[in-house]
């Protein structure tokens, strides 16, 4: 056939002299991360490690002179053996004329994409992508920590240094595939600060199986749509199988010694906005449910004010949830707006009245999905969020915002 070339000894086509061009290649082996995400987002610290894998593969692409361009999860496959395969390098983006002026950042912001997308299972990039979009509380997209509780903050810090190309939380901007493969490396190695991690995986390597499009005997045939056939799958060994189940070493415990109860997911039977008079002065007292609602989507906001003591109108406003009855709080996870900067306090009580409700915690300059531990557990009817300094906001002004409130404890 005129203007079919293949590389000798593989399984490899192509033909740029049909329309549109085509190239065959060889169906790689595992399952797709969109298929993955069918049964919901990966484990934070697993999706970390697959996506640093692939970056690391992307770096040795780079210092080859190859780019992607076009990262989406149908491109991402997972391999039983733990190999990590990324499939069109080189291709899609020729097929489509996909181009940028920094081909480093390019690539980084779209493995960026596929890991909000293995922690959260939402595509925070152009269209679909075969998941539902990302949410975009006041037009900016929520980080993954919002989306899903529960995430390491160190890799939610990556994710959107990663994602939006500019320093966040004191860390650099992440710009190049190497750069993220780093950071991830950095987060999920084993140590106090991160989560479970299996043994070392092998230094990451691009396989024996590249095919180049033309071969290397046929190298004056250079041309498919404009730019160099290419065919490179990088498969990464991670060594054990990266969806293997981790198994968790339960604690000593002395012979005798009762079991301790087991804290669970607690659910307010209502919400309130609060003021210092109580329930009659809260800010924006419509919208206080849908701090509770369980969507990452939807918030509670205070009214903005002029500067973050509130204008000097009142020492604080805030949440007040009815537990229904008296239980026992251990922890609490509130889910706020982006921008840092918020002062507040979690206080407990039998009474809904503000002298009643003690202090148990407390948080400073916090921003993000904020995770508050009482020194001892709070036995209470009644819990308040209550903010004394606000964070600023993108017009200039002061408010908080409460996305999400999930309670742990006994019953």
């Amino acid at each position: 056939m005129p203007g079919q070339r293949s590389a000798a000894g593989s399984d490899f086509d192509a033909d740029d002299g049909a329309e549109p061009p085509f190239i065959v290649t060889g169906w790689p082996s595992g399952r797709c991360l969109v298929d993955l995400l069918t049964a919901g987002p990966l484990d934070p610290w697993q999706a970390a490690r697959v996506i640093a894998e692939a970056a690391d593969g992307l770096a040795v692409a780079h210092e080859a002179g190859l780019a992607h361009l076009c990262l989406t999860p149908a491109c991402l496959w997972c391999g039983r053996g733990g190999e990590v395969t990324i499939t069109g390098l080189g291709i899609v983006a020729a097929l489509t004329g996909a181009h940028a002026a920094d081909l480093a950042q390019a690539d980084t912001r779209g493995l960026a994409r596929l890991l909000y997308a293995a922690l959260t299972g939402y595509w925070p990039g152009e269209g679909r992508a075969a998941l539902p979009p990302a949410p975009r509380p006041g037009g900016r997209i929520a980080r993954p920590g919002q989306v899903r509780p529960g995430i390491p903050a160190a890799i939610d810090s990556v994710t959107c240094r990663a994602l939006s190309g500019q320093a966040r939380e004191g860390g650099p901007p992440i710009l190049s595939p190497a750069q993220l493969a780093m950071e991830l490396a950095a987060v999920t190695r084993p140590g106090p600060s991160s989560g479970p991690s299996p043994g070392a995986a092998p230094a990451p390597t691009l396989p024996d199986r590249t095919a180049w499009l033309p071969p290397p005997s046929s190298r004056a045939v250079r041309r498919l749509t404009g730019l160099t056939a290419v065919v490179v799958i990088l498969a990464v060994l991670a060594g054990g199988g990266w969806l293997a189940v981790r198994e968790m070493t339960a604690p000593h415990r002395p012979s005798g010694a009762r079991p301790a109860v087991a804290a669970q997911t607690l659910t307010p039977v209502s919400a309130t906005a609060f003021g210092p008079l109580g329930g009659s002065d809260g800010d924006n007292p419509e919208l206080a449910r849908l701090a509770i609602d369980g969507s990452p989507a939807t918030a509670w906001h205070t009214q903005w004010y002029a500067t973050a003591a509130f204008g000097s109108l009142k020492p604080g406003t805030g949440l007040l949830l009815d537990m229904g009855r008296p239980v026992t709080i251990t922890s609490a996870q509130i889910m706020l707006g982006v921008i840092t900067g918020a002062d507040f306090q979690l206080r407990a009580g039998g009474e809904p009245v503000l002298a009643d409700l003690q202090p148990v915690a407390r948080a400073t300059e916090a921003g993000g999905l904020v995770t508050m531990r009482p020194a001892r557990p709070a036995k209470a009817r009644y819990l308040l969020l209550w903010f004394t300094r606000l964070p600023p906001d993108s017009s200039g002004t002061f408010e908080a915002i409460v996305y999400n409130v999930r309670l742990h404890g006994i019953a």
